[in-house]
């Protein structure tokens, strides 16, 4: 079911109401061996129940895009006018038997789409229905002189007329290329309500055209041309190929009784379809979550999840995003949603809160999170904070508000003008960079020094100090050029072989001695040998003040340099790294203090930085007034319910979220051991709108 939710269509057709909890109808499509002869069909009613315990007449599930809604044509249903789009049209005729009548479930026929708590009851046993279908046929559109070559050529390797022979050996490169490359640009494979479909099918069949191909030998020629030739975007079709695969082997190996899972895993399962199938086509954004509901697992679990799970169109759609948030933070005990808000949420999300995460959204090219950028796995934030205080938030869904204890840290005082990571460029960083990954790659036994290594940091400090001073002369980040100076003393202790080849046998982070992105993961891992060394032998004697300061040292003595300095983010960035990373959409800023910050670019002066608890990485929140004495009483009457005495009279603020930011010397939970050991700076109640 491509789009549950289209609005209904005018027909003379009267459906007979369906009676039974997991009823539904069945078209009997009537034979004809002329492509272009009117459709007629009848509807049937049945149950799930019957149809699979029936072994004589089953039925076929269609999987298939509704296409443009107002592009519609009639067909007939027991003699009287239905109206359907022009996709399934064109899907029922080439389904459509030359002498036999079929047994067919399609959703815009089989569901009376007038009907509003029928459909509702519908959806909520989509997956049921394809589950028990035995076949599924994925209609993806008409065929192309290529993809007909490909499609009648894998029926016949598949009917053994061509045993011993290979499509590679029967069809040209070119062809399987380009006909490739038509499958995975057809809409089916963007839109959302597919995957449930494919997944829960025990036998799914592709048609383009008047071919119809196994989805497995589909798949795997697919993928097969990727490898040989780097066909893009065959990602999205090897995803649903494993979904695919897991599911129906999982099933099989699941005993009954057996299949129970506690809220955290629903909750790490819906989250990985949510993101990996973010902004995909649907025609109502409800569906988002509808449409997975069906890959969950078991559903018989607390209030909260059957809640979030209970299909009703009904909702409406802020209602749902928000459900969806709530379940997520309440199950996972943190705030792991937070850096998933899309770019730009505070303009393109208006009808929803600022810290619901708006699925329909994707974000732009280049943009990457911080949590991304800087490693964080799902997990890492409740590694920075002791078992208690656990996730502190109290809910008031009448207003859509979260509400959760933190501080209050510091302001914006300045913000630098335009986007700083599109007009920076290290050239000679970038090319030192590239000629000595060069002579790693051609020679295996080449070694460096680390102090050729120290002379390339060198190189890429000076380039993005300098830049950074441009656009941030109140920062208090210290000049590199002194701090490497002052070392110079020290490059006796530093002329020890560094080698390569090693780490690639040892680190496991590589697959292959002449992979480039490989290589310079080595070489940037070697500039942090670099830096390691530099402040085991140097800061404990206070020689020198490395960048991002005292804070920078984890309790082991070795400077994490990539990860607590955004001079050191800006100086890899010199050496190379592209595509996406934390500075693109970003502005540089700084606190009242000097402090340097990188910060979402729709960020204003005055807005606050924040640190709730259990969040690893501090906010940008944006203060706004809120006069609601309902709002305030319900906060304060959840605080003492839930024991926070402490929070009981602070005063609660109210704000609206903007992003996430790096601030120096405030990552991975030390503002909270600060302000934690501070016992001035008490945790106040931040209300998130």
């Amino acid at each position: 079911m491509s789009n549950a939710s289209f609005s209904p269509v005018d027909s003379s057709y009267q459906y007979e109401k369906l009676t039974e909890p997991d009823a539904l109808r069945l078209v009997l499509l009537l034979p004809s061996e002329d492509l272009q002869s009117p459709l007629r069909c009848d509807l049937i009613n049945t149950t799930l129940s019957v149809c699979e315990n029936d072994l004589l007449d089953h039925y076929t599930a269609l999987s298939y895009v509704w296409g443009d809604p107002s592009h519609r044509v009639s067909i007939k249903v027991a003699d009287e006018t239905l109206s359907i789009t022009v996709s399934l049209d064109a899907a029922l005729r080439h389904l459509r038997d030359s002498s036999r009548t079929r047994r067919i479930w399609a959703d815009a026929i089989c569901i009376n789409q007038k009907d509003f708590e029928e459909r509702n009851q519908q959806v909520r046993q989509m997956a049921s229905v394809y589950a028990i279908a035995q076949h599924t046929v994925i209609w993806i559109g008409e065929g192309t002189a290529e993809t007909d070559e490909l499609f009648s050529t894998l029926r016949l390797l598949a009917s053994g007329k061509l045993q011993g022979t290979s499509q590679t050996m029967v069809v040209s490169e070119h062809i399987r290329i380009s006909a490739s490359q038509s499958v995975l640009a057809r809409q089916w494979f963007r839109r959302v309500w597919v995957l449930q479909e494919l997944v829960r099918s025990r036998d799914p069949w592709v048609q383009c055209g008047k071919f119809l191909v196994k989805w497995q030998d589909l798949k795997n020629v697919i993928t097969t041309t990727a490898q040989v030739t780097g066909t893009e975007n065959v990602q999205v079709i090897e995803d649903m190929g494993k979904l695919h695969a897991e599911y129906h082997l999982g099933r099989f190996r699941t005993q009954p009784g057996h299949d129970s899972d506690d809220a955290t895993s629903v909750a790490g399962r819906l989250l990985t379809l949510l993101i990996s199938r973010r902004a995909l086509g649907v025609q109502d954004p409800r569906d988002r979550l509808f449409a997975h509901v069906g890959l969950l697992g078991s559903v018989n679990l607390d209030e909260s999840l059957l809640r979030l799970i209970e299909v009703d169109y009904g909702k409406e759609e802020s209602l749902v995003f928000f459900e969806i948030a709530r379940f997520l933070t309440e199950a996972f005990g943190d705030y792991r949603i937070l850096p998933l808000l899309e770019y730009g949420h505070t303009t393109n999300s208006t009808h929803l809160p600022s810290w619901v995460p708006d699925w329909s959204v994707d974000n732009p090219t280049g943009f990457e999170t911080l949590s991304s950028a800087l490693r964080l796995q799902d997990e890492t934030s409740a590694a920075y904070f002791p078992p208690n205080p656990r996730c502190l938030n109290f809910w008031v869904p009448e207003f859509r508000v979260l509400a959760s204890g933190g501080w209050s840290v510091a302001r914006i005082q300045y913000l630098c003008p335009g986007e700083f990571c599109l007009d920076y460029k290290a050239p000679e960083s970038k090319e030192t960079f590239y000629s000595l990954k060069r002579e790693v790659l051609q020679n295996p036994k080449y070694h460096c020094t680390v102090k050729d290594l120290l002379s390339l940091l060198e190189i890429g400090f000076t380039e993005s100090y300098e830049k950074w001073q441009q656009v941030l002369k109140r920062s208090d980040t210290p000049d590199p050029r002194k701090v490497l100076t002052s070392i110079t003393s020290h490059l006796g202790r530093l002329e020890v072989s560094y080698d390569p080849q090693t780490m690639l046998k040892t680190s496991g982070l590589f697959k292959s001695k002449t992979d480039i992105t490989q290589a310079e993961k080595t070489m940037r891992q070697g500039i942090q040998t670099v830096c390691n060394y530099l402040a085991d032998e140097l800061l404990p004697q206070k020689q020198v003040a490395l960048f991002g300061g005292p804070q920078s040292i984890s309790k082991s003595g070795i400077f994490d340099f990539e990860s607590q300095s955004l001079l050191a983010h800006l100086t890899i960035l010199g050496f190379g790294k592209e595509a996406k990373n934390m500075f693109c959409h970003r502005k540089l800023a700084t606190l009242g203090d000097g402090t340097p910050a990188l910060v979402p670019d729709s960020t204003q002066p005055g807005d606050i930085v924040a640190i709730l608890m259990r969040h690893a990485i501090p906010l940008i929140l944006r203060p706004i007034q809120v006069e609601n004495l309902s709002l305030e009483a319900n906060l304060r009457a959840q605080i003492i319910k839930n024991g926070y005495h402490d929070l009981k009279k602070r005063k609660i603020e109210h704000f609206r979220v903007i992003g996430e930011c790096f601030i120096e010397g405030l990552m991975y939970g030390e503002a909270y051991k600060r302000y934690k050991a501070d016992l001035s700076r008490q945790p106040r109640v931040l209300a998130l709108h």
